[in-house]
């Protein structure tokens, strides 16, 4: 039962697996801004937060839903300047009598995945996909808890493994017992920061999985996209013992990659 929920748990979250290990050999790259203007015209009586959110609309930008307070400023010359930070970008307009003044920013698809893997349940999106992203992400974050449960559980009790390719699979999962456990235990206090506050030992945690000091983060992508490798090639040779496996991965994958195409498209 065990090995069948740990192949279970990896093949319906396959493509959430890839995208933490895409955020871990991410570039840190900021193109230039795209400069354009819109026609605009503020209509009497229309509060700020009215403006920016009919800004929004004008520009598609609904993965920056809901408009929050930080959104919303004023330059030094007292016009209305908007800052929308989203999954594809950053978007800063500043509104003129009529037009909008637009330097759009378009996150690099590395940079793309690297915000979507940090998107998990806490996180509140006006976008329907977004939150639906975020939704099915935190269930990818405790399938890879699971994961690294039910993998230990069999380290434990499968000596020997047998085959190069399960040996392999087996060596690779000895190694990412521990590596994968700081990026697990960290990502669950950032995501819900109300469950356990943040100790000197997560800190440590925290700085390991950002990247500070030590480049850990390459690693941990290096040993998922092994594990997925591996996993996947097992899981192929014994395919028809496990019809609901198949299933799961057909179903996660059209979740999970149908979101990322069409939130990326805008």
């Amino acid at each position: 039962m065990i090995p069948k929920i740990h192949a279970c748990a990896a093949l319906a979250t396959l493509v959430n697996l890839l995208v933490y290990a895409a955020a871990g050999l991410a570039p840190r790259s900021t193109p230039a801004p795209a400069v354009f203007d819109r026609p605009f015209s503020a209509r009497a009586g229309e509060t700020d937060r009215a403006i920016a959110e009919r800004v929004v609309r004008l520009l598609g930008l609904s993965l920056a839903t809901p408009v929050h307070d930080f959104n919303i400023s004023h330059d030094s010359a007292g016009r209305l300047a908007l800052d929308f930070y989203h999954a594809n970008g950053r978007d800063r307009v500043t509104v003129f009598a009529d037009r909008l003044h637009v330097e759009a920013t378009r996150a690099p698809f590395p940079s793309y995945l690297s915000t979507l893997h940090v998107t998990t349940a806490a996180f509140h999106s006006g976008d329907w996909r977004m939150q639906l992203w975020a939704w099915y992400n935190e269930l990818a974050l405790w399938a890879l808890a699971a994961m690294l449960g039910s993998g230990a559980w069999m380290l434990l009790t499968r000596r020997g493994a047998r085959g190069r390719l399960r040996r392999t699979h087996w060596m690779v999962g000895l190694v990412a017992l521990p590596v994968l456990s700081v990026f697990v235990v960290s990502a669950v206090q950032l995501a819900h920061r109300t469950w356990l506050s943040a100790g000197p030992f997560l800190r440590i945690l925290h700085s390991l999985h950002r990247g500070r000091g030590f480049a850990l983060a390459p690693v941990a992508a290096a040993i998922l996209l092994a594990l997925a490798a591996t996993g996947v090639c097992l899981w192929l040779q014994t395919r028809q013992s496990h019809p609901v496996a198949t299933v799961l991965l057909a179903l996660g994958t059209a979740v999970s990659g149908g979101l990322i195409l069409w939130m990326r498209a805008g």
